[in-house]
């Protein structure tokens, strides 16, 4: 009877734990200035490289320096409020303290470079970011997904080509 119960309870929590991490997966994150992906990428058709450029030579993306949005909004859109927050952060000489949005477990190795140097597109492992009018994670990021994708494209699942 105690063995049930005891294995009732390890299913409903681990159920809990699965259910928690797809919500956090969809979860929002406020951010100081508000940033619409679709504005920029599909609106105006400016590359995911151009603003994280360190996709394509180091392990992370990158967030944009207030100095790269400047690149742009020092001419466009300058009366919008958002646009106004940003050069502000400009004129302080202060980067913008963005909130990260997408997270991995520390024991996960995920090398952006190689993969947007294999031609991996972005909207594979960030689906929707380019109709978004926020950052969200919209992917949970488990070993599942990942493996799918190495199987798919002929690439190892050797553990230790993801876990160091």
């Amino acid at each position: 009877m105690l063995r049930s119960r005891l294995k009732a309870a390890a299913v409903a929590s681990f159920l809990l734990l699965a259910l928690l991490g797809a919500v956090a997966a969809t979860a929002q994150t406020s951010q100081p200035i508000a940033y619409s992906h679709r504005v920029h990428v599909t609106n105006f058709k400016i590359d995911c490289r151009f603003c994280h450029s360190s996709a394509t030579k180091s392990t992370s993306a990158g967030i944009p320096s207030v100095e790269k949005c400047m690149i742009c909004h020092r001419a466009i859109a300058v009366d919008r409020p958002e646009v106004k927050k940003i050069a502000q952060y400009w004129k302080e000489k202060k980067p913008i303290p963005w909130n990260r949005v997408t997270e991995l477990p520390d024991h996960t190795y995920f090398p952006h470079k190689r993969m947007v140097n294999a031609g991996v597109a972005c909207l594979t492992c960030h689906p929707g970011i380019d109709q978004a009018d926020a950052a969200i994670q919209k992917q949970e990021f488990t070993m599942g997904f990942c493996m799918d994708c190495h199987r798919k494209r002929g690439v190892s699942i050797d553990c230790w080509t993801c876990h160091v």
